[in-house]
C-alpha cells in the first residue's frame, strides 16, 4: 500500500511540474471558438459539440515506487491506471480538436491532455511517462518521444468557461482531458483517422 501511495504522489508531482513548465513558456493564447452557451459539462468540438463523460479507473498498479522515492524523483515510478473499453464513447476526426469546459464553477487544477495506450478491452494511462525532461538550452518541456503529456493552449473567453486545444495535430489514437492532477478521473475521447470538421478558429 505504501508503494502505491508513493507512486501516486510522484505521478501527481511529475504531471504538475510538466504543466507548470509548459505554461511558463507558453505565449498568450489566441484560441477562440463558439461554445455551448447554455450547457454545463465538458464538450469536444467535431461536426458538433459532443459531451465527454467522466471515467474513473477500474484498476491501478504501481512498480518501483520505493526506488523512486529514494532517488528524489530521478527514477520515475511507473503508475498505471486502467480504464474499461478499448475506445472512448466520443470520437472526433484528426486535427486539433477544441475542448470546452463549460460553466463549471472552478477547476481543481490546470487542464491537460494525455495520451492513453489501448490494451485488450481497456486503455492505460502511464504515469511513468507524465514527466518533464530537460532539453538543450536549460529549459524544460514535455518531450513528445518520452512523455504522454500533449502540449496545449488554453483560453478563458468567459467566466467559468475554458477552452483547451492541442498545440499540434493529434494522431489517431486514444486521448483524455484531465482537470488537474489531483485524481485519475479523466474525460476520454478517440481521434479517428478522418479529418476533423470542427470549424474552430483561432
Amino acid at each position: 500500500m505504501t508503494r502505491i501511495i508513493s507512486g501516486f504522489l510522484l505521478l501527481l508531482a511529475a504531471a504538475a511540474s510538466a504543466v507548470c513548465a509548459q505554461n511558463a513558456t507558453a505565449p498568450a493564447s489566441t484560441l477562440r471558438a463558439d461554445y455551448p452557451a447554455n450547457r454545463a459539462g465538458v464538450f469536444i468540438q467535431g461536426s458538433s459539440w459532443t459531451e465527454l463523460a467522466g471515467s474513473a479507473p477500474f484498476k491501478t498498479k504501481a512498480a518501483h515506487g520505493i526506488a523512486a522515492s529514494f532517488s528524489y524523483g530521478l527514477a520515475p515510478a511507473k503508475v498505471v491506471a486502467e480504464y474499461q473499453g478499448d475506445h472512448a464513447a466520443a470520437a472526433v476526426g484528426s486535427g486539433q480538436p477544441v475542448i470546452c469546459i463549460c460553466h463549471i464553477i472552478s477547476l481543481p487544477g490546470q487542464p491537460v491532455i494525455v495520451r492513453l495506450h489501448p490494451k485488450k478491452d481497456s486503455r492505460e494511462l502511464n504515469g511513468g511517462k507524465m514527466i518533464v525532461y530537460p532539453v538543450v538550452g536549460g529549459g524544460k518541456m514535455a518531450d513528445a518521444d518520452k512523455s504522454d503529456l500533449i502540449p496545449v493552449e488554453t483560453s478563458q473567453p468567459a467566466p467559468r468557461v475554458w477552452l483547451v486545444r492541442p498545440q499540434s495535430t493529434l494522431e489517431p489514437g486514444e486521448y483524455a482531458l484531465m482537470l488537474g492532477t489531483q485524481n485519475l478521473n479523466i474525460f476520454p475521447f478517440t481521434v479517428a483517422g478522418l479529418p476533423a470538421d470542427s470549424g474552430a478558429g483561432k
